[in-house]
């Protein structure tokens, strides 16, 4: 996890970004400037050979640099691919990503494990050349203005250029040229599969991601609510790492507090409560949440207030690396749309949900862990991980009503039966939270819209809602005009009215 900014083009001035939006990100700054074509600045966290890696990191002829947001998780193995023709000097994974491009060039991308987002610039040439991770787990955003290239990490350290925020898409890469091209399109390639043959393979993909992600000399945490998706990463990483945390938030009275501590008693890991209270759902939080999150839908603003004072207690914690068990829904088929819609878009909304998750849930937590120095591991987001679930026919994905079905049956036996057979619960809903947030949903346009968001994308209608609408066909959902559309008035006045009675009638 790092903030990197900057801008390519004559006369680059760095005082036109607004630089402080991807301080939180990391713990130092590092700055470069060529007068006249190019300024950059990188915030960068210490994780991986902590005091050599040193941005922008150069090549050892000074003829190309790279400013680099992530982590490559197989660095290794690949430094061992390249040492008989490339010299290292260092044991971090930014030298081998240099490295790596100046032997294979675009070639490289497919060799890559990881979370990233990079920018390696030609200063013989000066042409660029920048690309994303396949999932968009690390985000990068660019405008372009009077023939300037504007990058970064944030949405907000570019809206005061008043132009068109684009992403750079999940799985692409761009050159100069400013045409993003493909190099990872997720498509399902459904094999036949033996039962035993195929919860071994869910098994052994989910340890070696997670047997990646914990390769630090860093304490580790897990965020953790108690459901099958973060006990598997909780359960592993246990197994692997002298120092992992579990780290639980919800009201006093949430489920989720009685599983997650049940659990974390009974295996002896150590475990951090973090209550939450009224005050954390008043207005003030949420206009922090929106600004910090820059989260274009609404259950995903909700979710992200409770994340935001998650990463806050991990952070007060001393922890800069945590692992989630975010994906695994979009994967095994974790949400009710699943079960609802019907065989012939079946297939369509797996990819569709893969391809959204890099403006969803992922920005919920790059964006909520950037605001305190911490780095999300997602290792269900693992590519080979992520093949393998699409893979996976819908039958063995759901069965007899329950979903995730090959995944609970992979880990019997493993993980105690309380764990496997817990019906999936939504985090604001499970943490006990979502009605007080719900209340305050009538003012998440107002805020979001003074922050000038709109120039990246417009605030939207939850996209479970739309779809449900217009009773799970996935094509009439999909257009333009119904995906891209608010809420009205009324709707959030009867949804306030409606959190308001749940909240201090019916909970009486």
């Amino acid at each position: 996890m790092c903030g990197i900014a900057g801008i390519i083009g004559n006369n680059p001035n760095k005082n036109v970004l607004a630089l402080s939006t991807i301080l939180s990100r990391g713990e130092v700054t590092e700055t470069y400037t060529e007068e006249s074509r190019i300024t950059l600045t990188i915030r960068r966290l210490k994780i991986i050979d902590r005091e050599n890696s040193i941005q922008p990191w150069f090549n050892p002829s000074k003829s190309l640099l790279v400013v680099f947001n992530g982590e490559i998780y197989n660095f290794r193995k690949i430094r061992q691919e390249l040492e008989a023709e490339y010299c290292f000097r260092t044991d971090s994974d930014i030298e081998v990503l240099m490295a790596a491009y100046e032997i294979f060039g675009m070639g490289m991308l497919g060799k890559l494990r990881g979370q990233f987002a990079f920018l390696i610039f030609n200063r013989n040439t000066g042409d660029f050349f920048c690309a994303r991770d396949s999932l968009g787990i690390t985000p990068l955003y660019y405008v372009e203005k009077h023939g300037q290239f504007f990058f970064s990490s944030t949405i907000s350290a570019l809206t005061n250029l008043d132009r068109k925020i684009r992403c750079l898409l999940p799985g692409h890469y761009m050159n100069s040229s400013l045409v993003q091209a493909p190099y990872f399109i997720p498509r399902l390639t459904i094999k036949i599969w033996r039962k035993h043959e195929l919860l071994e393979q869910i098994r052994q993909s989910l340890i070696e991601s997670i047997a990646l992600r914990v390769d630090t000399d860093l304490p580790v945490g897990v965020i953790y609510s108690g459901g099958i998706d973060s006990t598997i990463v909780l359960e592993l990483a246990a197994r692997m790492h002298p120092d992992v945390i579990a780290f639980t938030i919800g009201m006093p009275e949430s489920e989720d507090f009685r599983y997650s501590r049940r659990f974390c008693r009974e295996k002896g890991i150590r475990q951090v409560i973090i209550p939450f209270g009224k005050k954390d759902a008043c207005l003030d939080v949420v206009r922090d949440t929106i600004r910090k999150t820059e989260l274009s839908e609404y259950l995903d603003i909700i979710n992200a207030v409770i994340s935001l004072k998650l990463f806050k207690a991990i952070h007060r914690a001393g922890i800069k690396v945590v692992l989630g068990g975010d994906g695994s829904d979009e994967l095994f088929a974790g949400y009710n749309m699943y079960a609802m819609i019907n065989d012939t878009d079946l297939d369509e909304l797996f990819i569709n949900k893969l391809k959204n998750l890099h403006r969803t849930e992922l920005q919920r937590v790059d964006r909520s862990g950037g605001a305190f120095s911490i780095e999300t591991r997602v290792p269900f987001l693992d590519r080979r991980v992520v093949e393998l679930a699409l893979s996976i026919g819908k039958e063995w994905k759901i069965k007899h009503g329950v979903e995730k079905w090959c995944l609970r049956k992979a880990f019997s036996g493993i993980l105690p039966d309380y764990i496997i057979h817990r019906k999936k619960n939504p985090l604001s809903f499970s943490s006990g939270i979502h009605e007080r947030i719900r209340m305050k949903k009538i003012t998440f346009a107002g805020i979001y819209n003074k922050n000038k968001y709109y120039l990246h994308e417009s605030i939207r209608r939850d996209f479970s809602v739309v779809l449900r609408k217009h009773g799970y066909n996935l094509t009439v959902a999909g257009k333009p005009e119904n995906i891209n559309k608010d809420y009205s008035k009324w709707h959030h006045l009867l949804e306030f009215i409606k959190a308001f009675l749940r909240t201090y009638v019916l909970a009486q």
